[in-house]
């Protein structure tokens, strides 16, 4: 009976543990996170297929506290939220890093202090967000083409990038908010948040 009871509990933290890394994005590891110095200065722009395009440590909100997590920045770990500022702003929701920051902090936003819980961005009304997936090419490339909001997990689960157009052959073009690249391969993806 205790045998029982045990793997029960067992089970169940395991689930409560899955689940909840569904619904929140981590910060992603700020030792292994470094930015590009030139990004520092990039105003707001839009990028490929007309998503907006933001930069993580934009001098305007680099330095803001990340959440309630007082040893994290926009800069050094805001990837996962400054990916879902461009596709609100890039939706009609008017939000850059700094104000999505502020709202997710002041409305239960964030699990753990920084960890992005991914359906608070349908408080604007423009998203409904669906689940995190790990869908092959043709799937991704369909959603875009509706016009969905896909965040993807790359650079060994560190990093979070909005996609933004399908190049073919298993590339993607992205809004990269931290970095200067402007493609990912889907082998370089680990999982994708999803938005209609």
């Amino acid at each position: 009976m205790f045998k029982v009871f045990f793997l029960a509990i067992v089970a169940l933290v395991f689930a409560f543990t899955v689940a909840e890394d569904r619904l929140t994005a981590t910060a992603g590891d700020s030792s292994k996170f470094i930015a590009e110095p030139k990004i520092y200065f990039n105003a707001t722009t839009t990028g490929m297929n007309g998503w907006v395009s933001y930069k993580q440590c934009d001098s305007r909100w680099a330095n803001q506290e990340l959440g309630t997590c007082s040893s994290q920045t926009i800069c050094s770990a805001g990837c996962a939220m400054t990916s879902v500022a461009m596709m609100l702003k890039t939706k009609g929701a008017s939000v850059d890093p700094s104000s999505l920051d502020s709202y997710l902090t002041k409305n239960g936003g964030y699990a753990s202090g920084c960890n992005i819980i991914w359906a608070k961005a349908d408080d604007f009304g423009k998203t409904k967000f669906q689940a995190i997936e790990t869908a092959n090419e043709s799937q991704i490339c369909s959603g875009l083409s509706q016009g969905h909001g896909i965040i993807a997990n790359v650079n060994n689960g560190n990093h979070w990038v909005l996609l933004t157009g399908c190049a073919g052959n298993g590339v993607f073009y992205v809004n990269d908010p931290g970095y200067t690249r402007t493609t990912y391969k889907m082998s370089e993806i680990l999982r994708e948040a999803v938005y209609h």
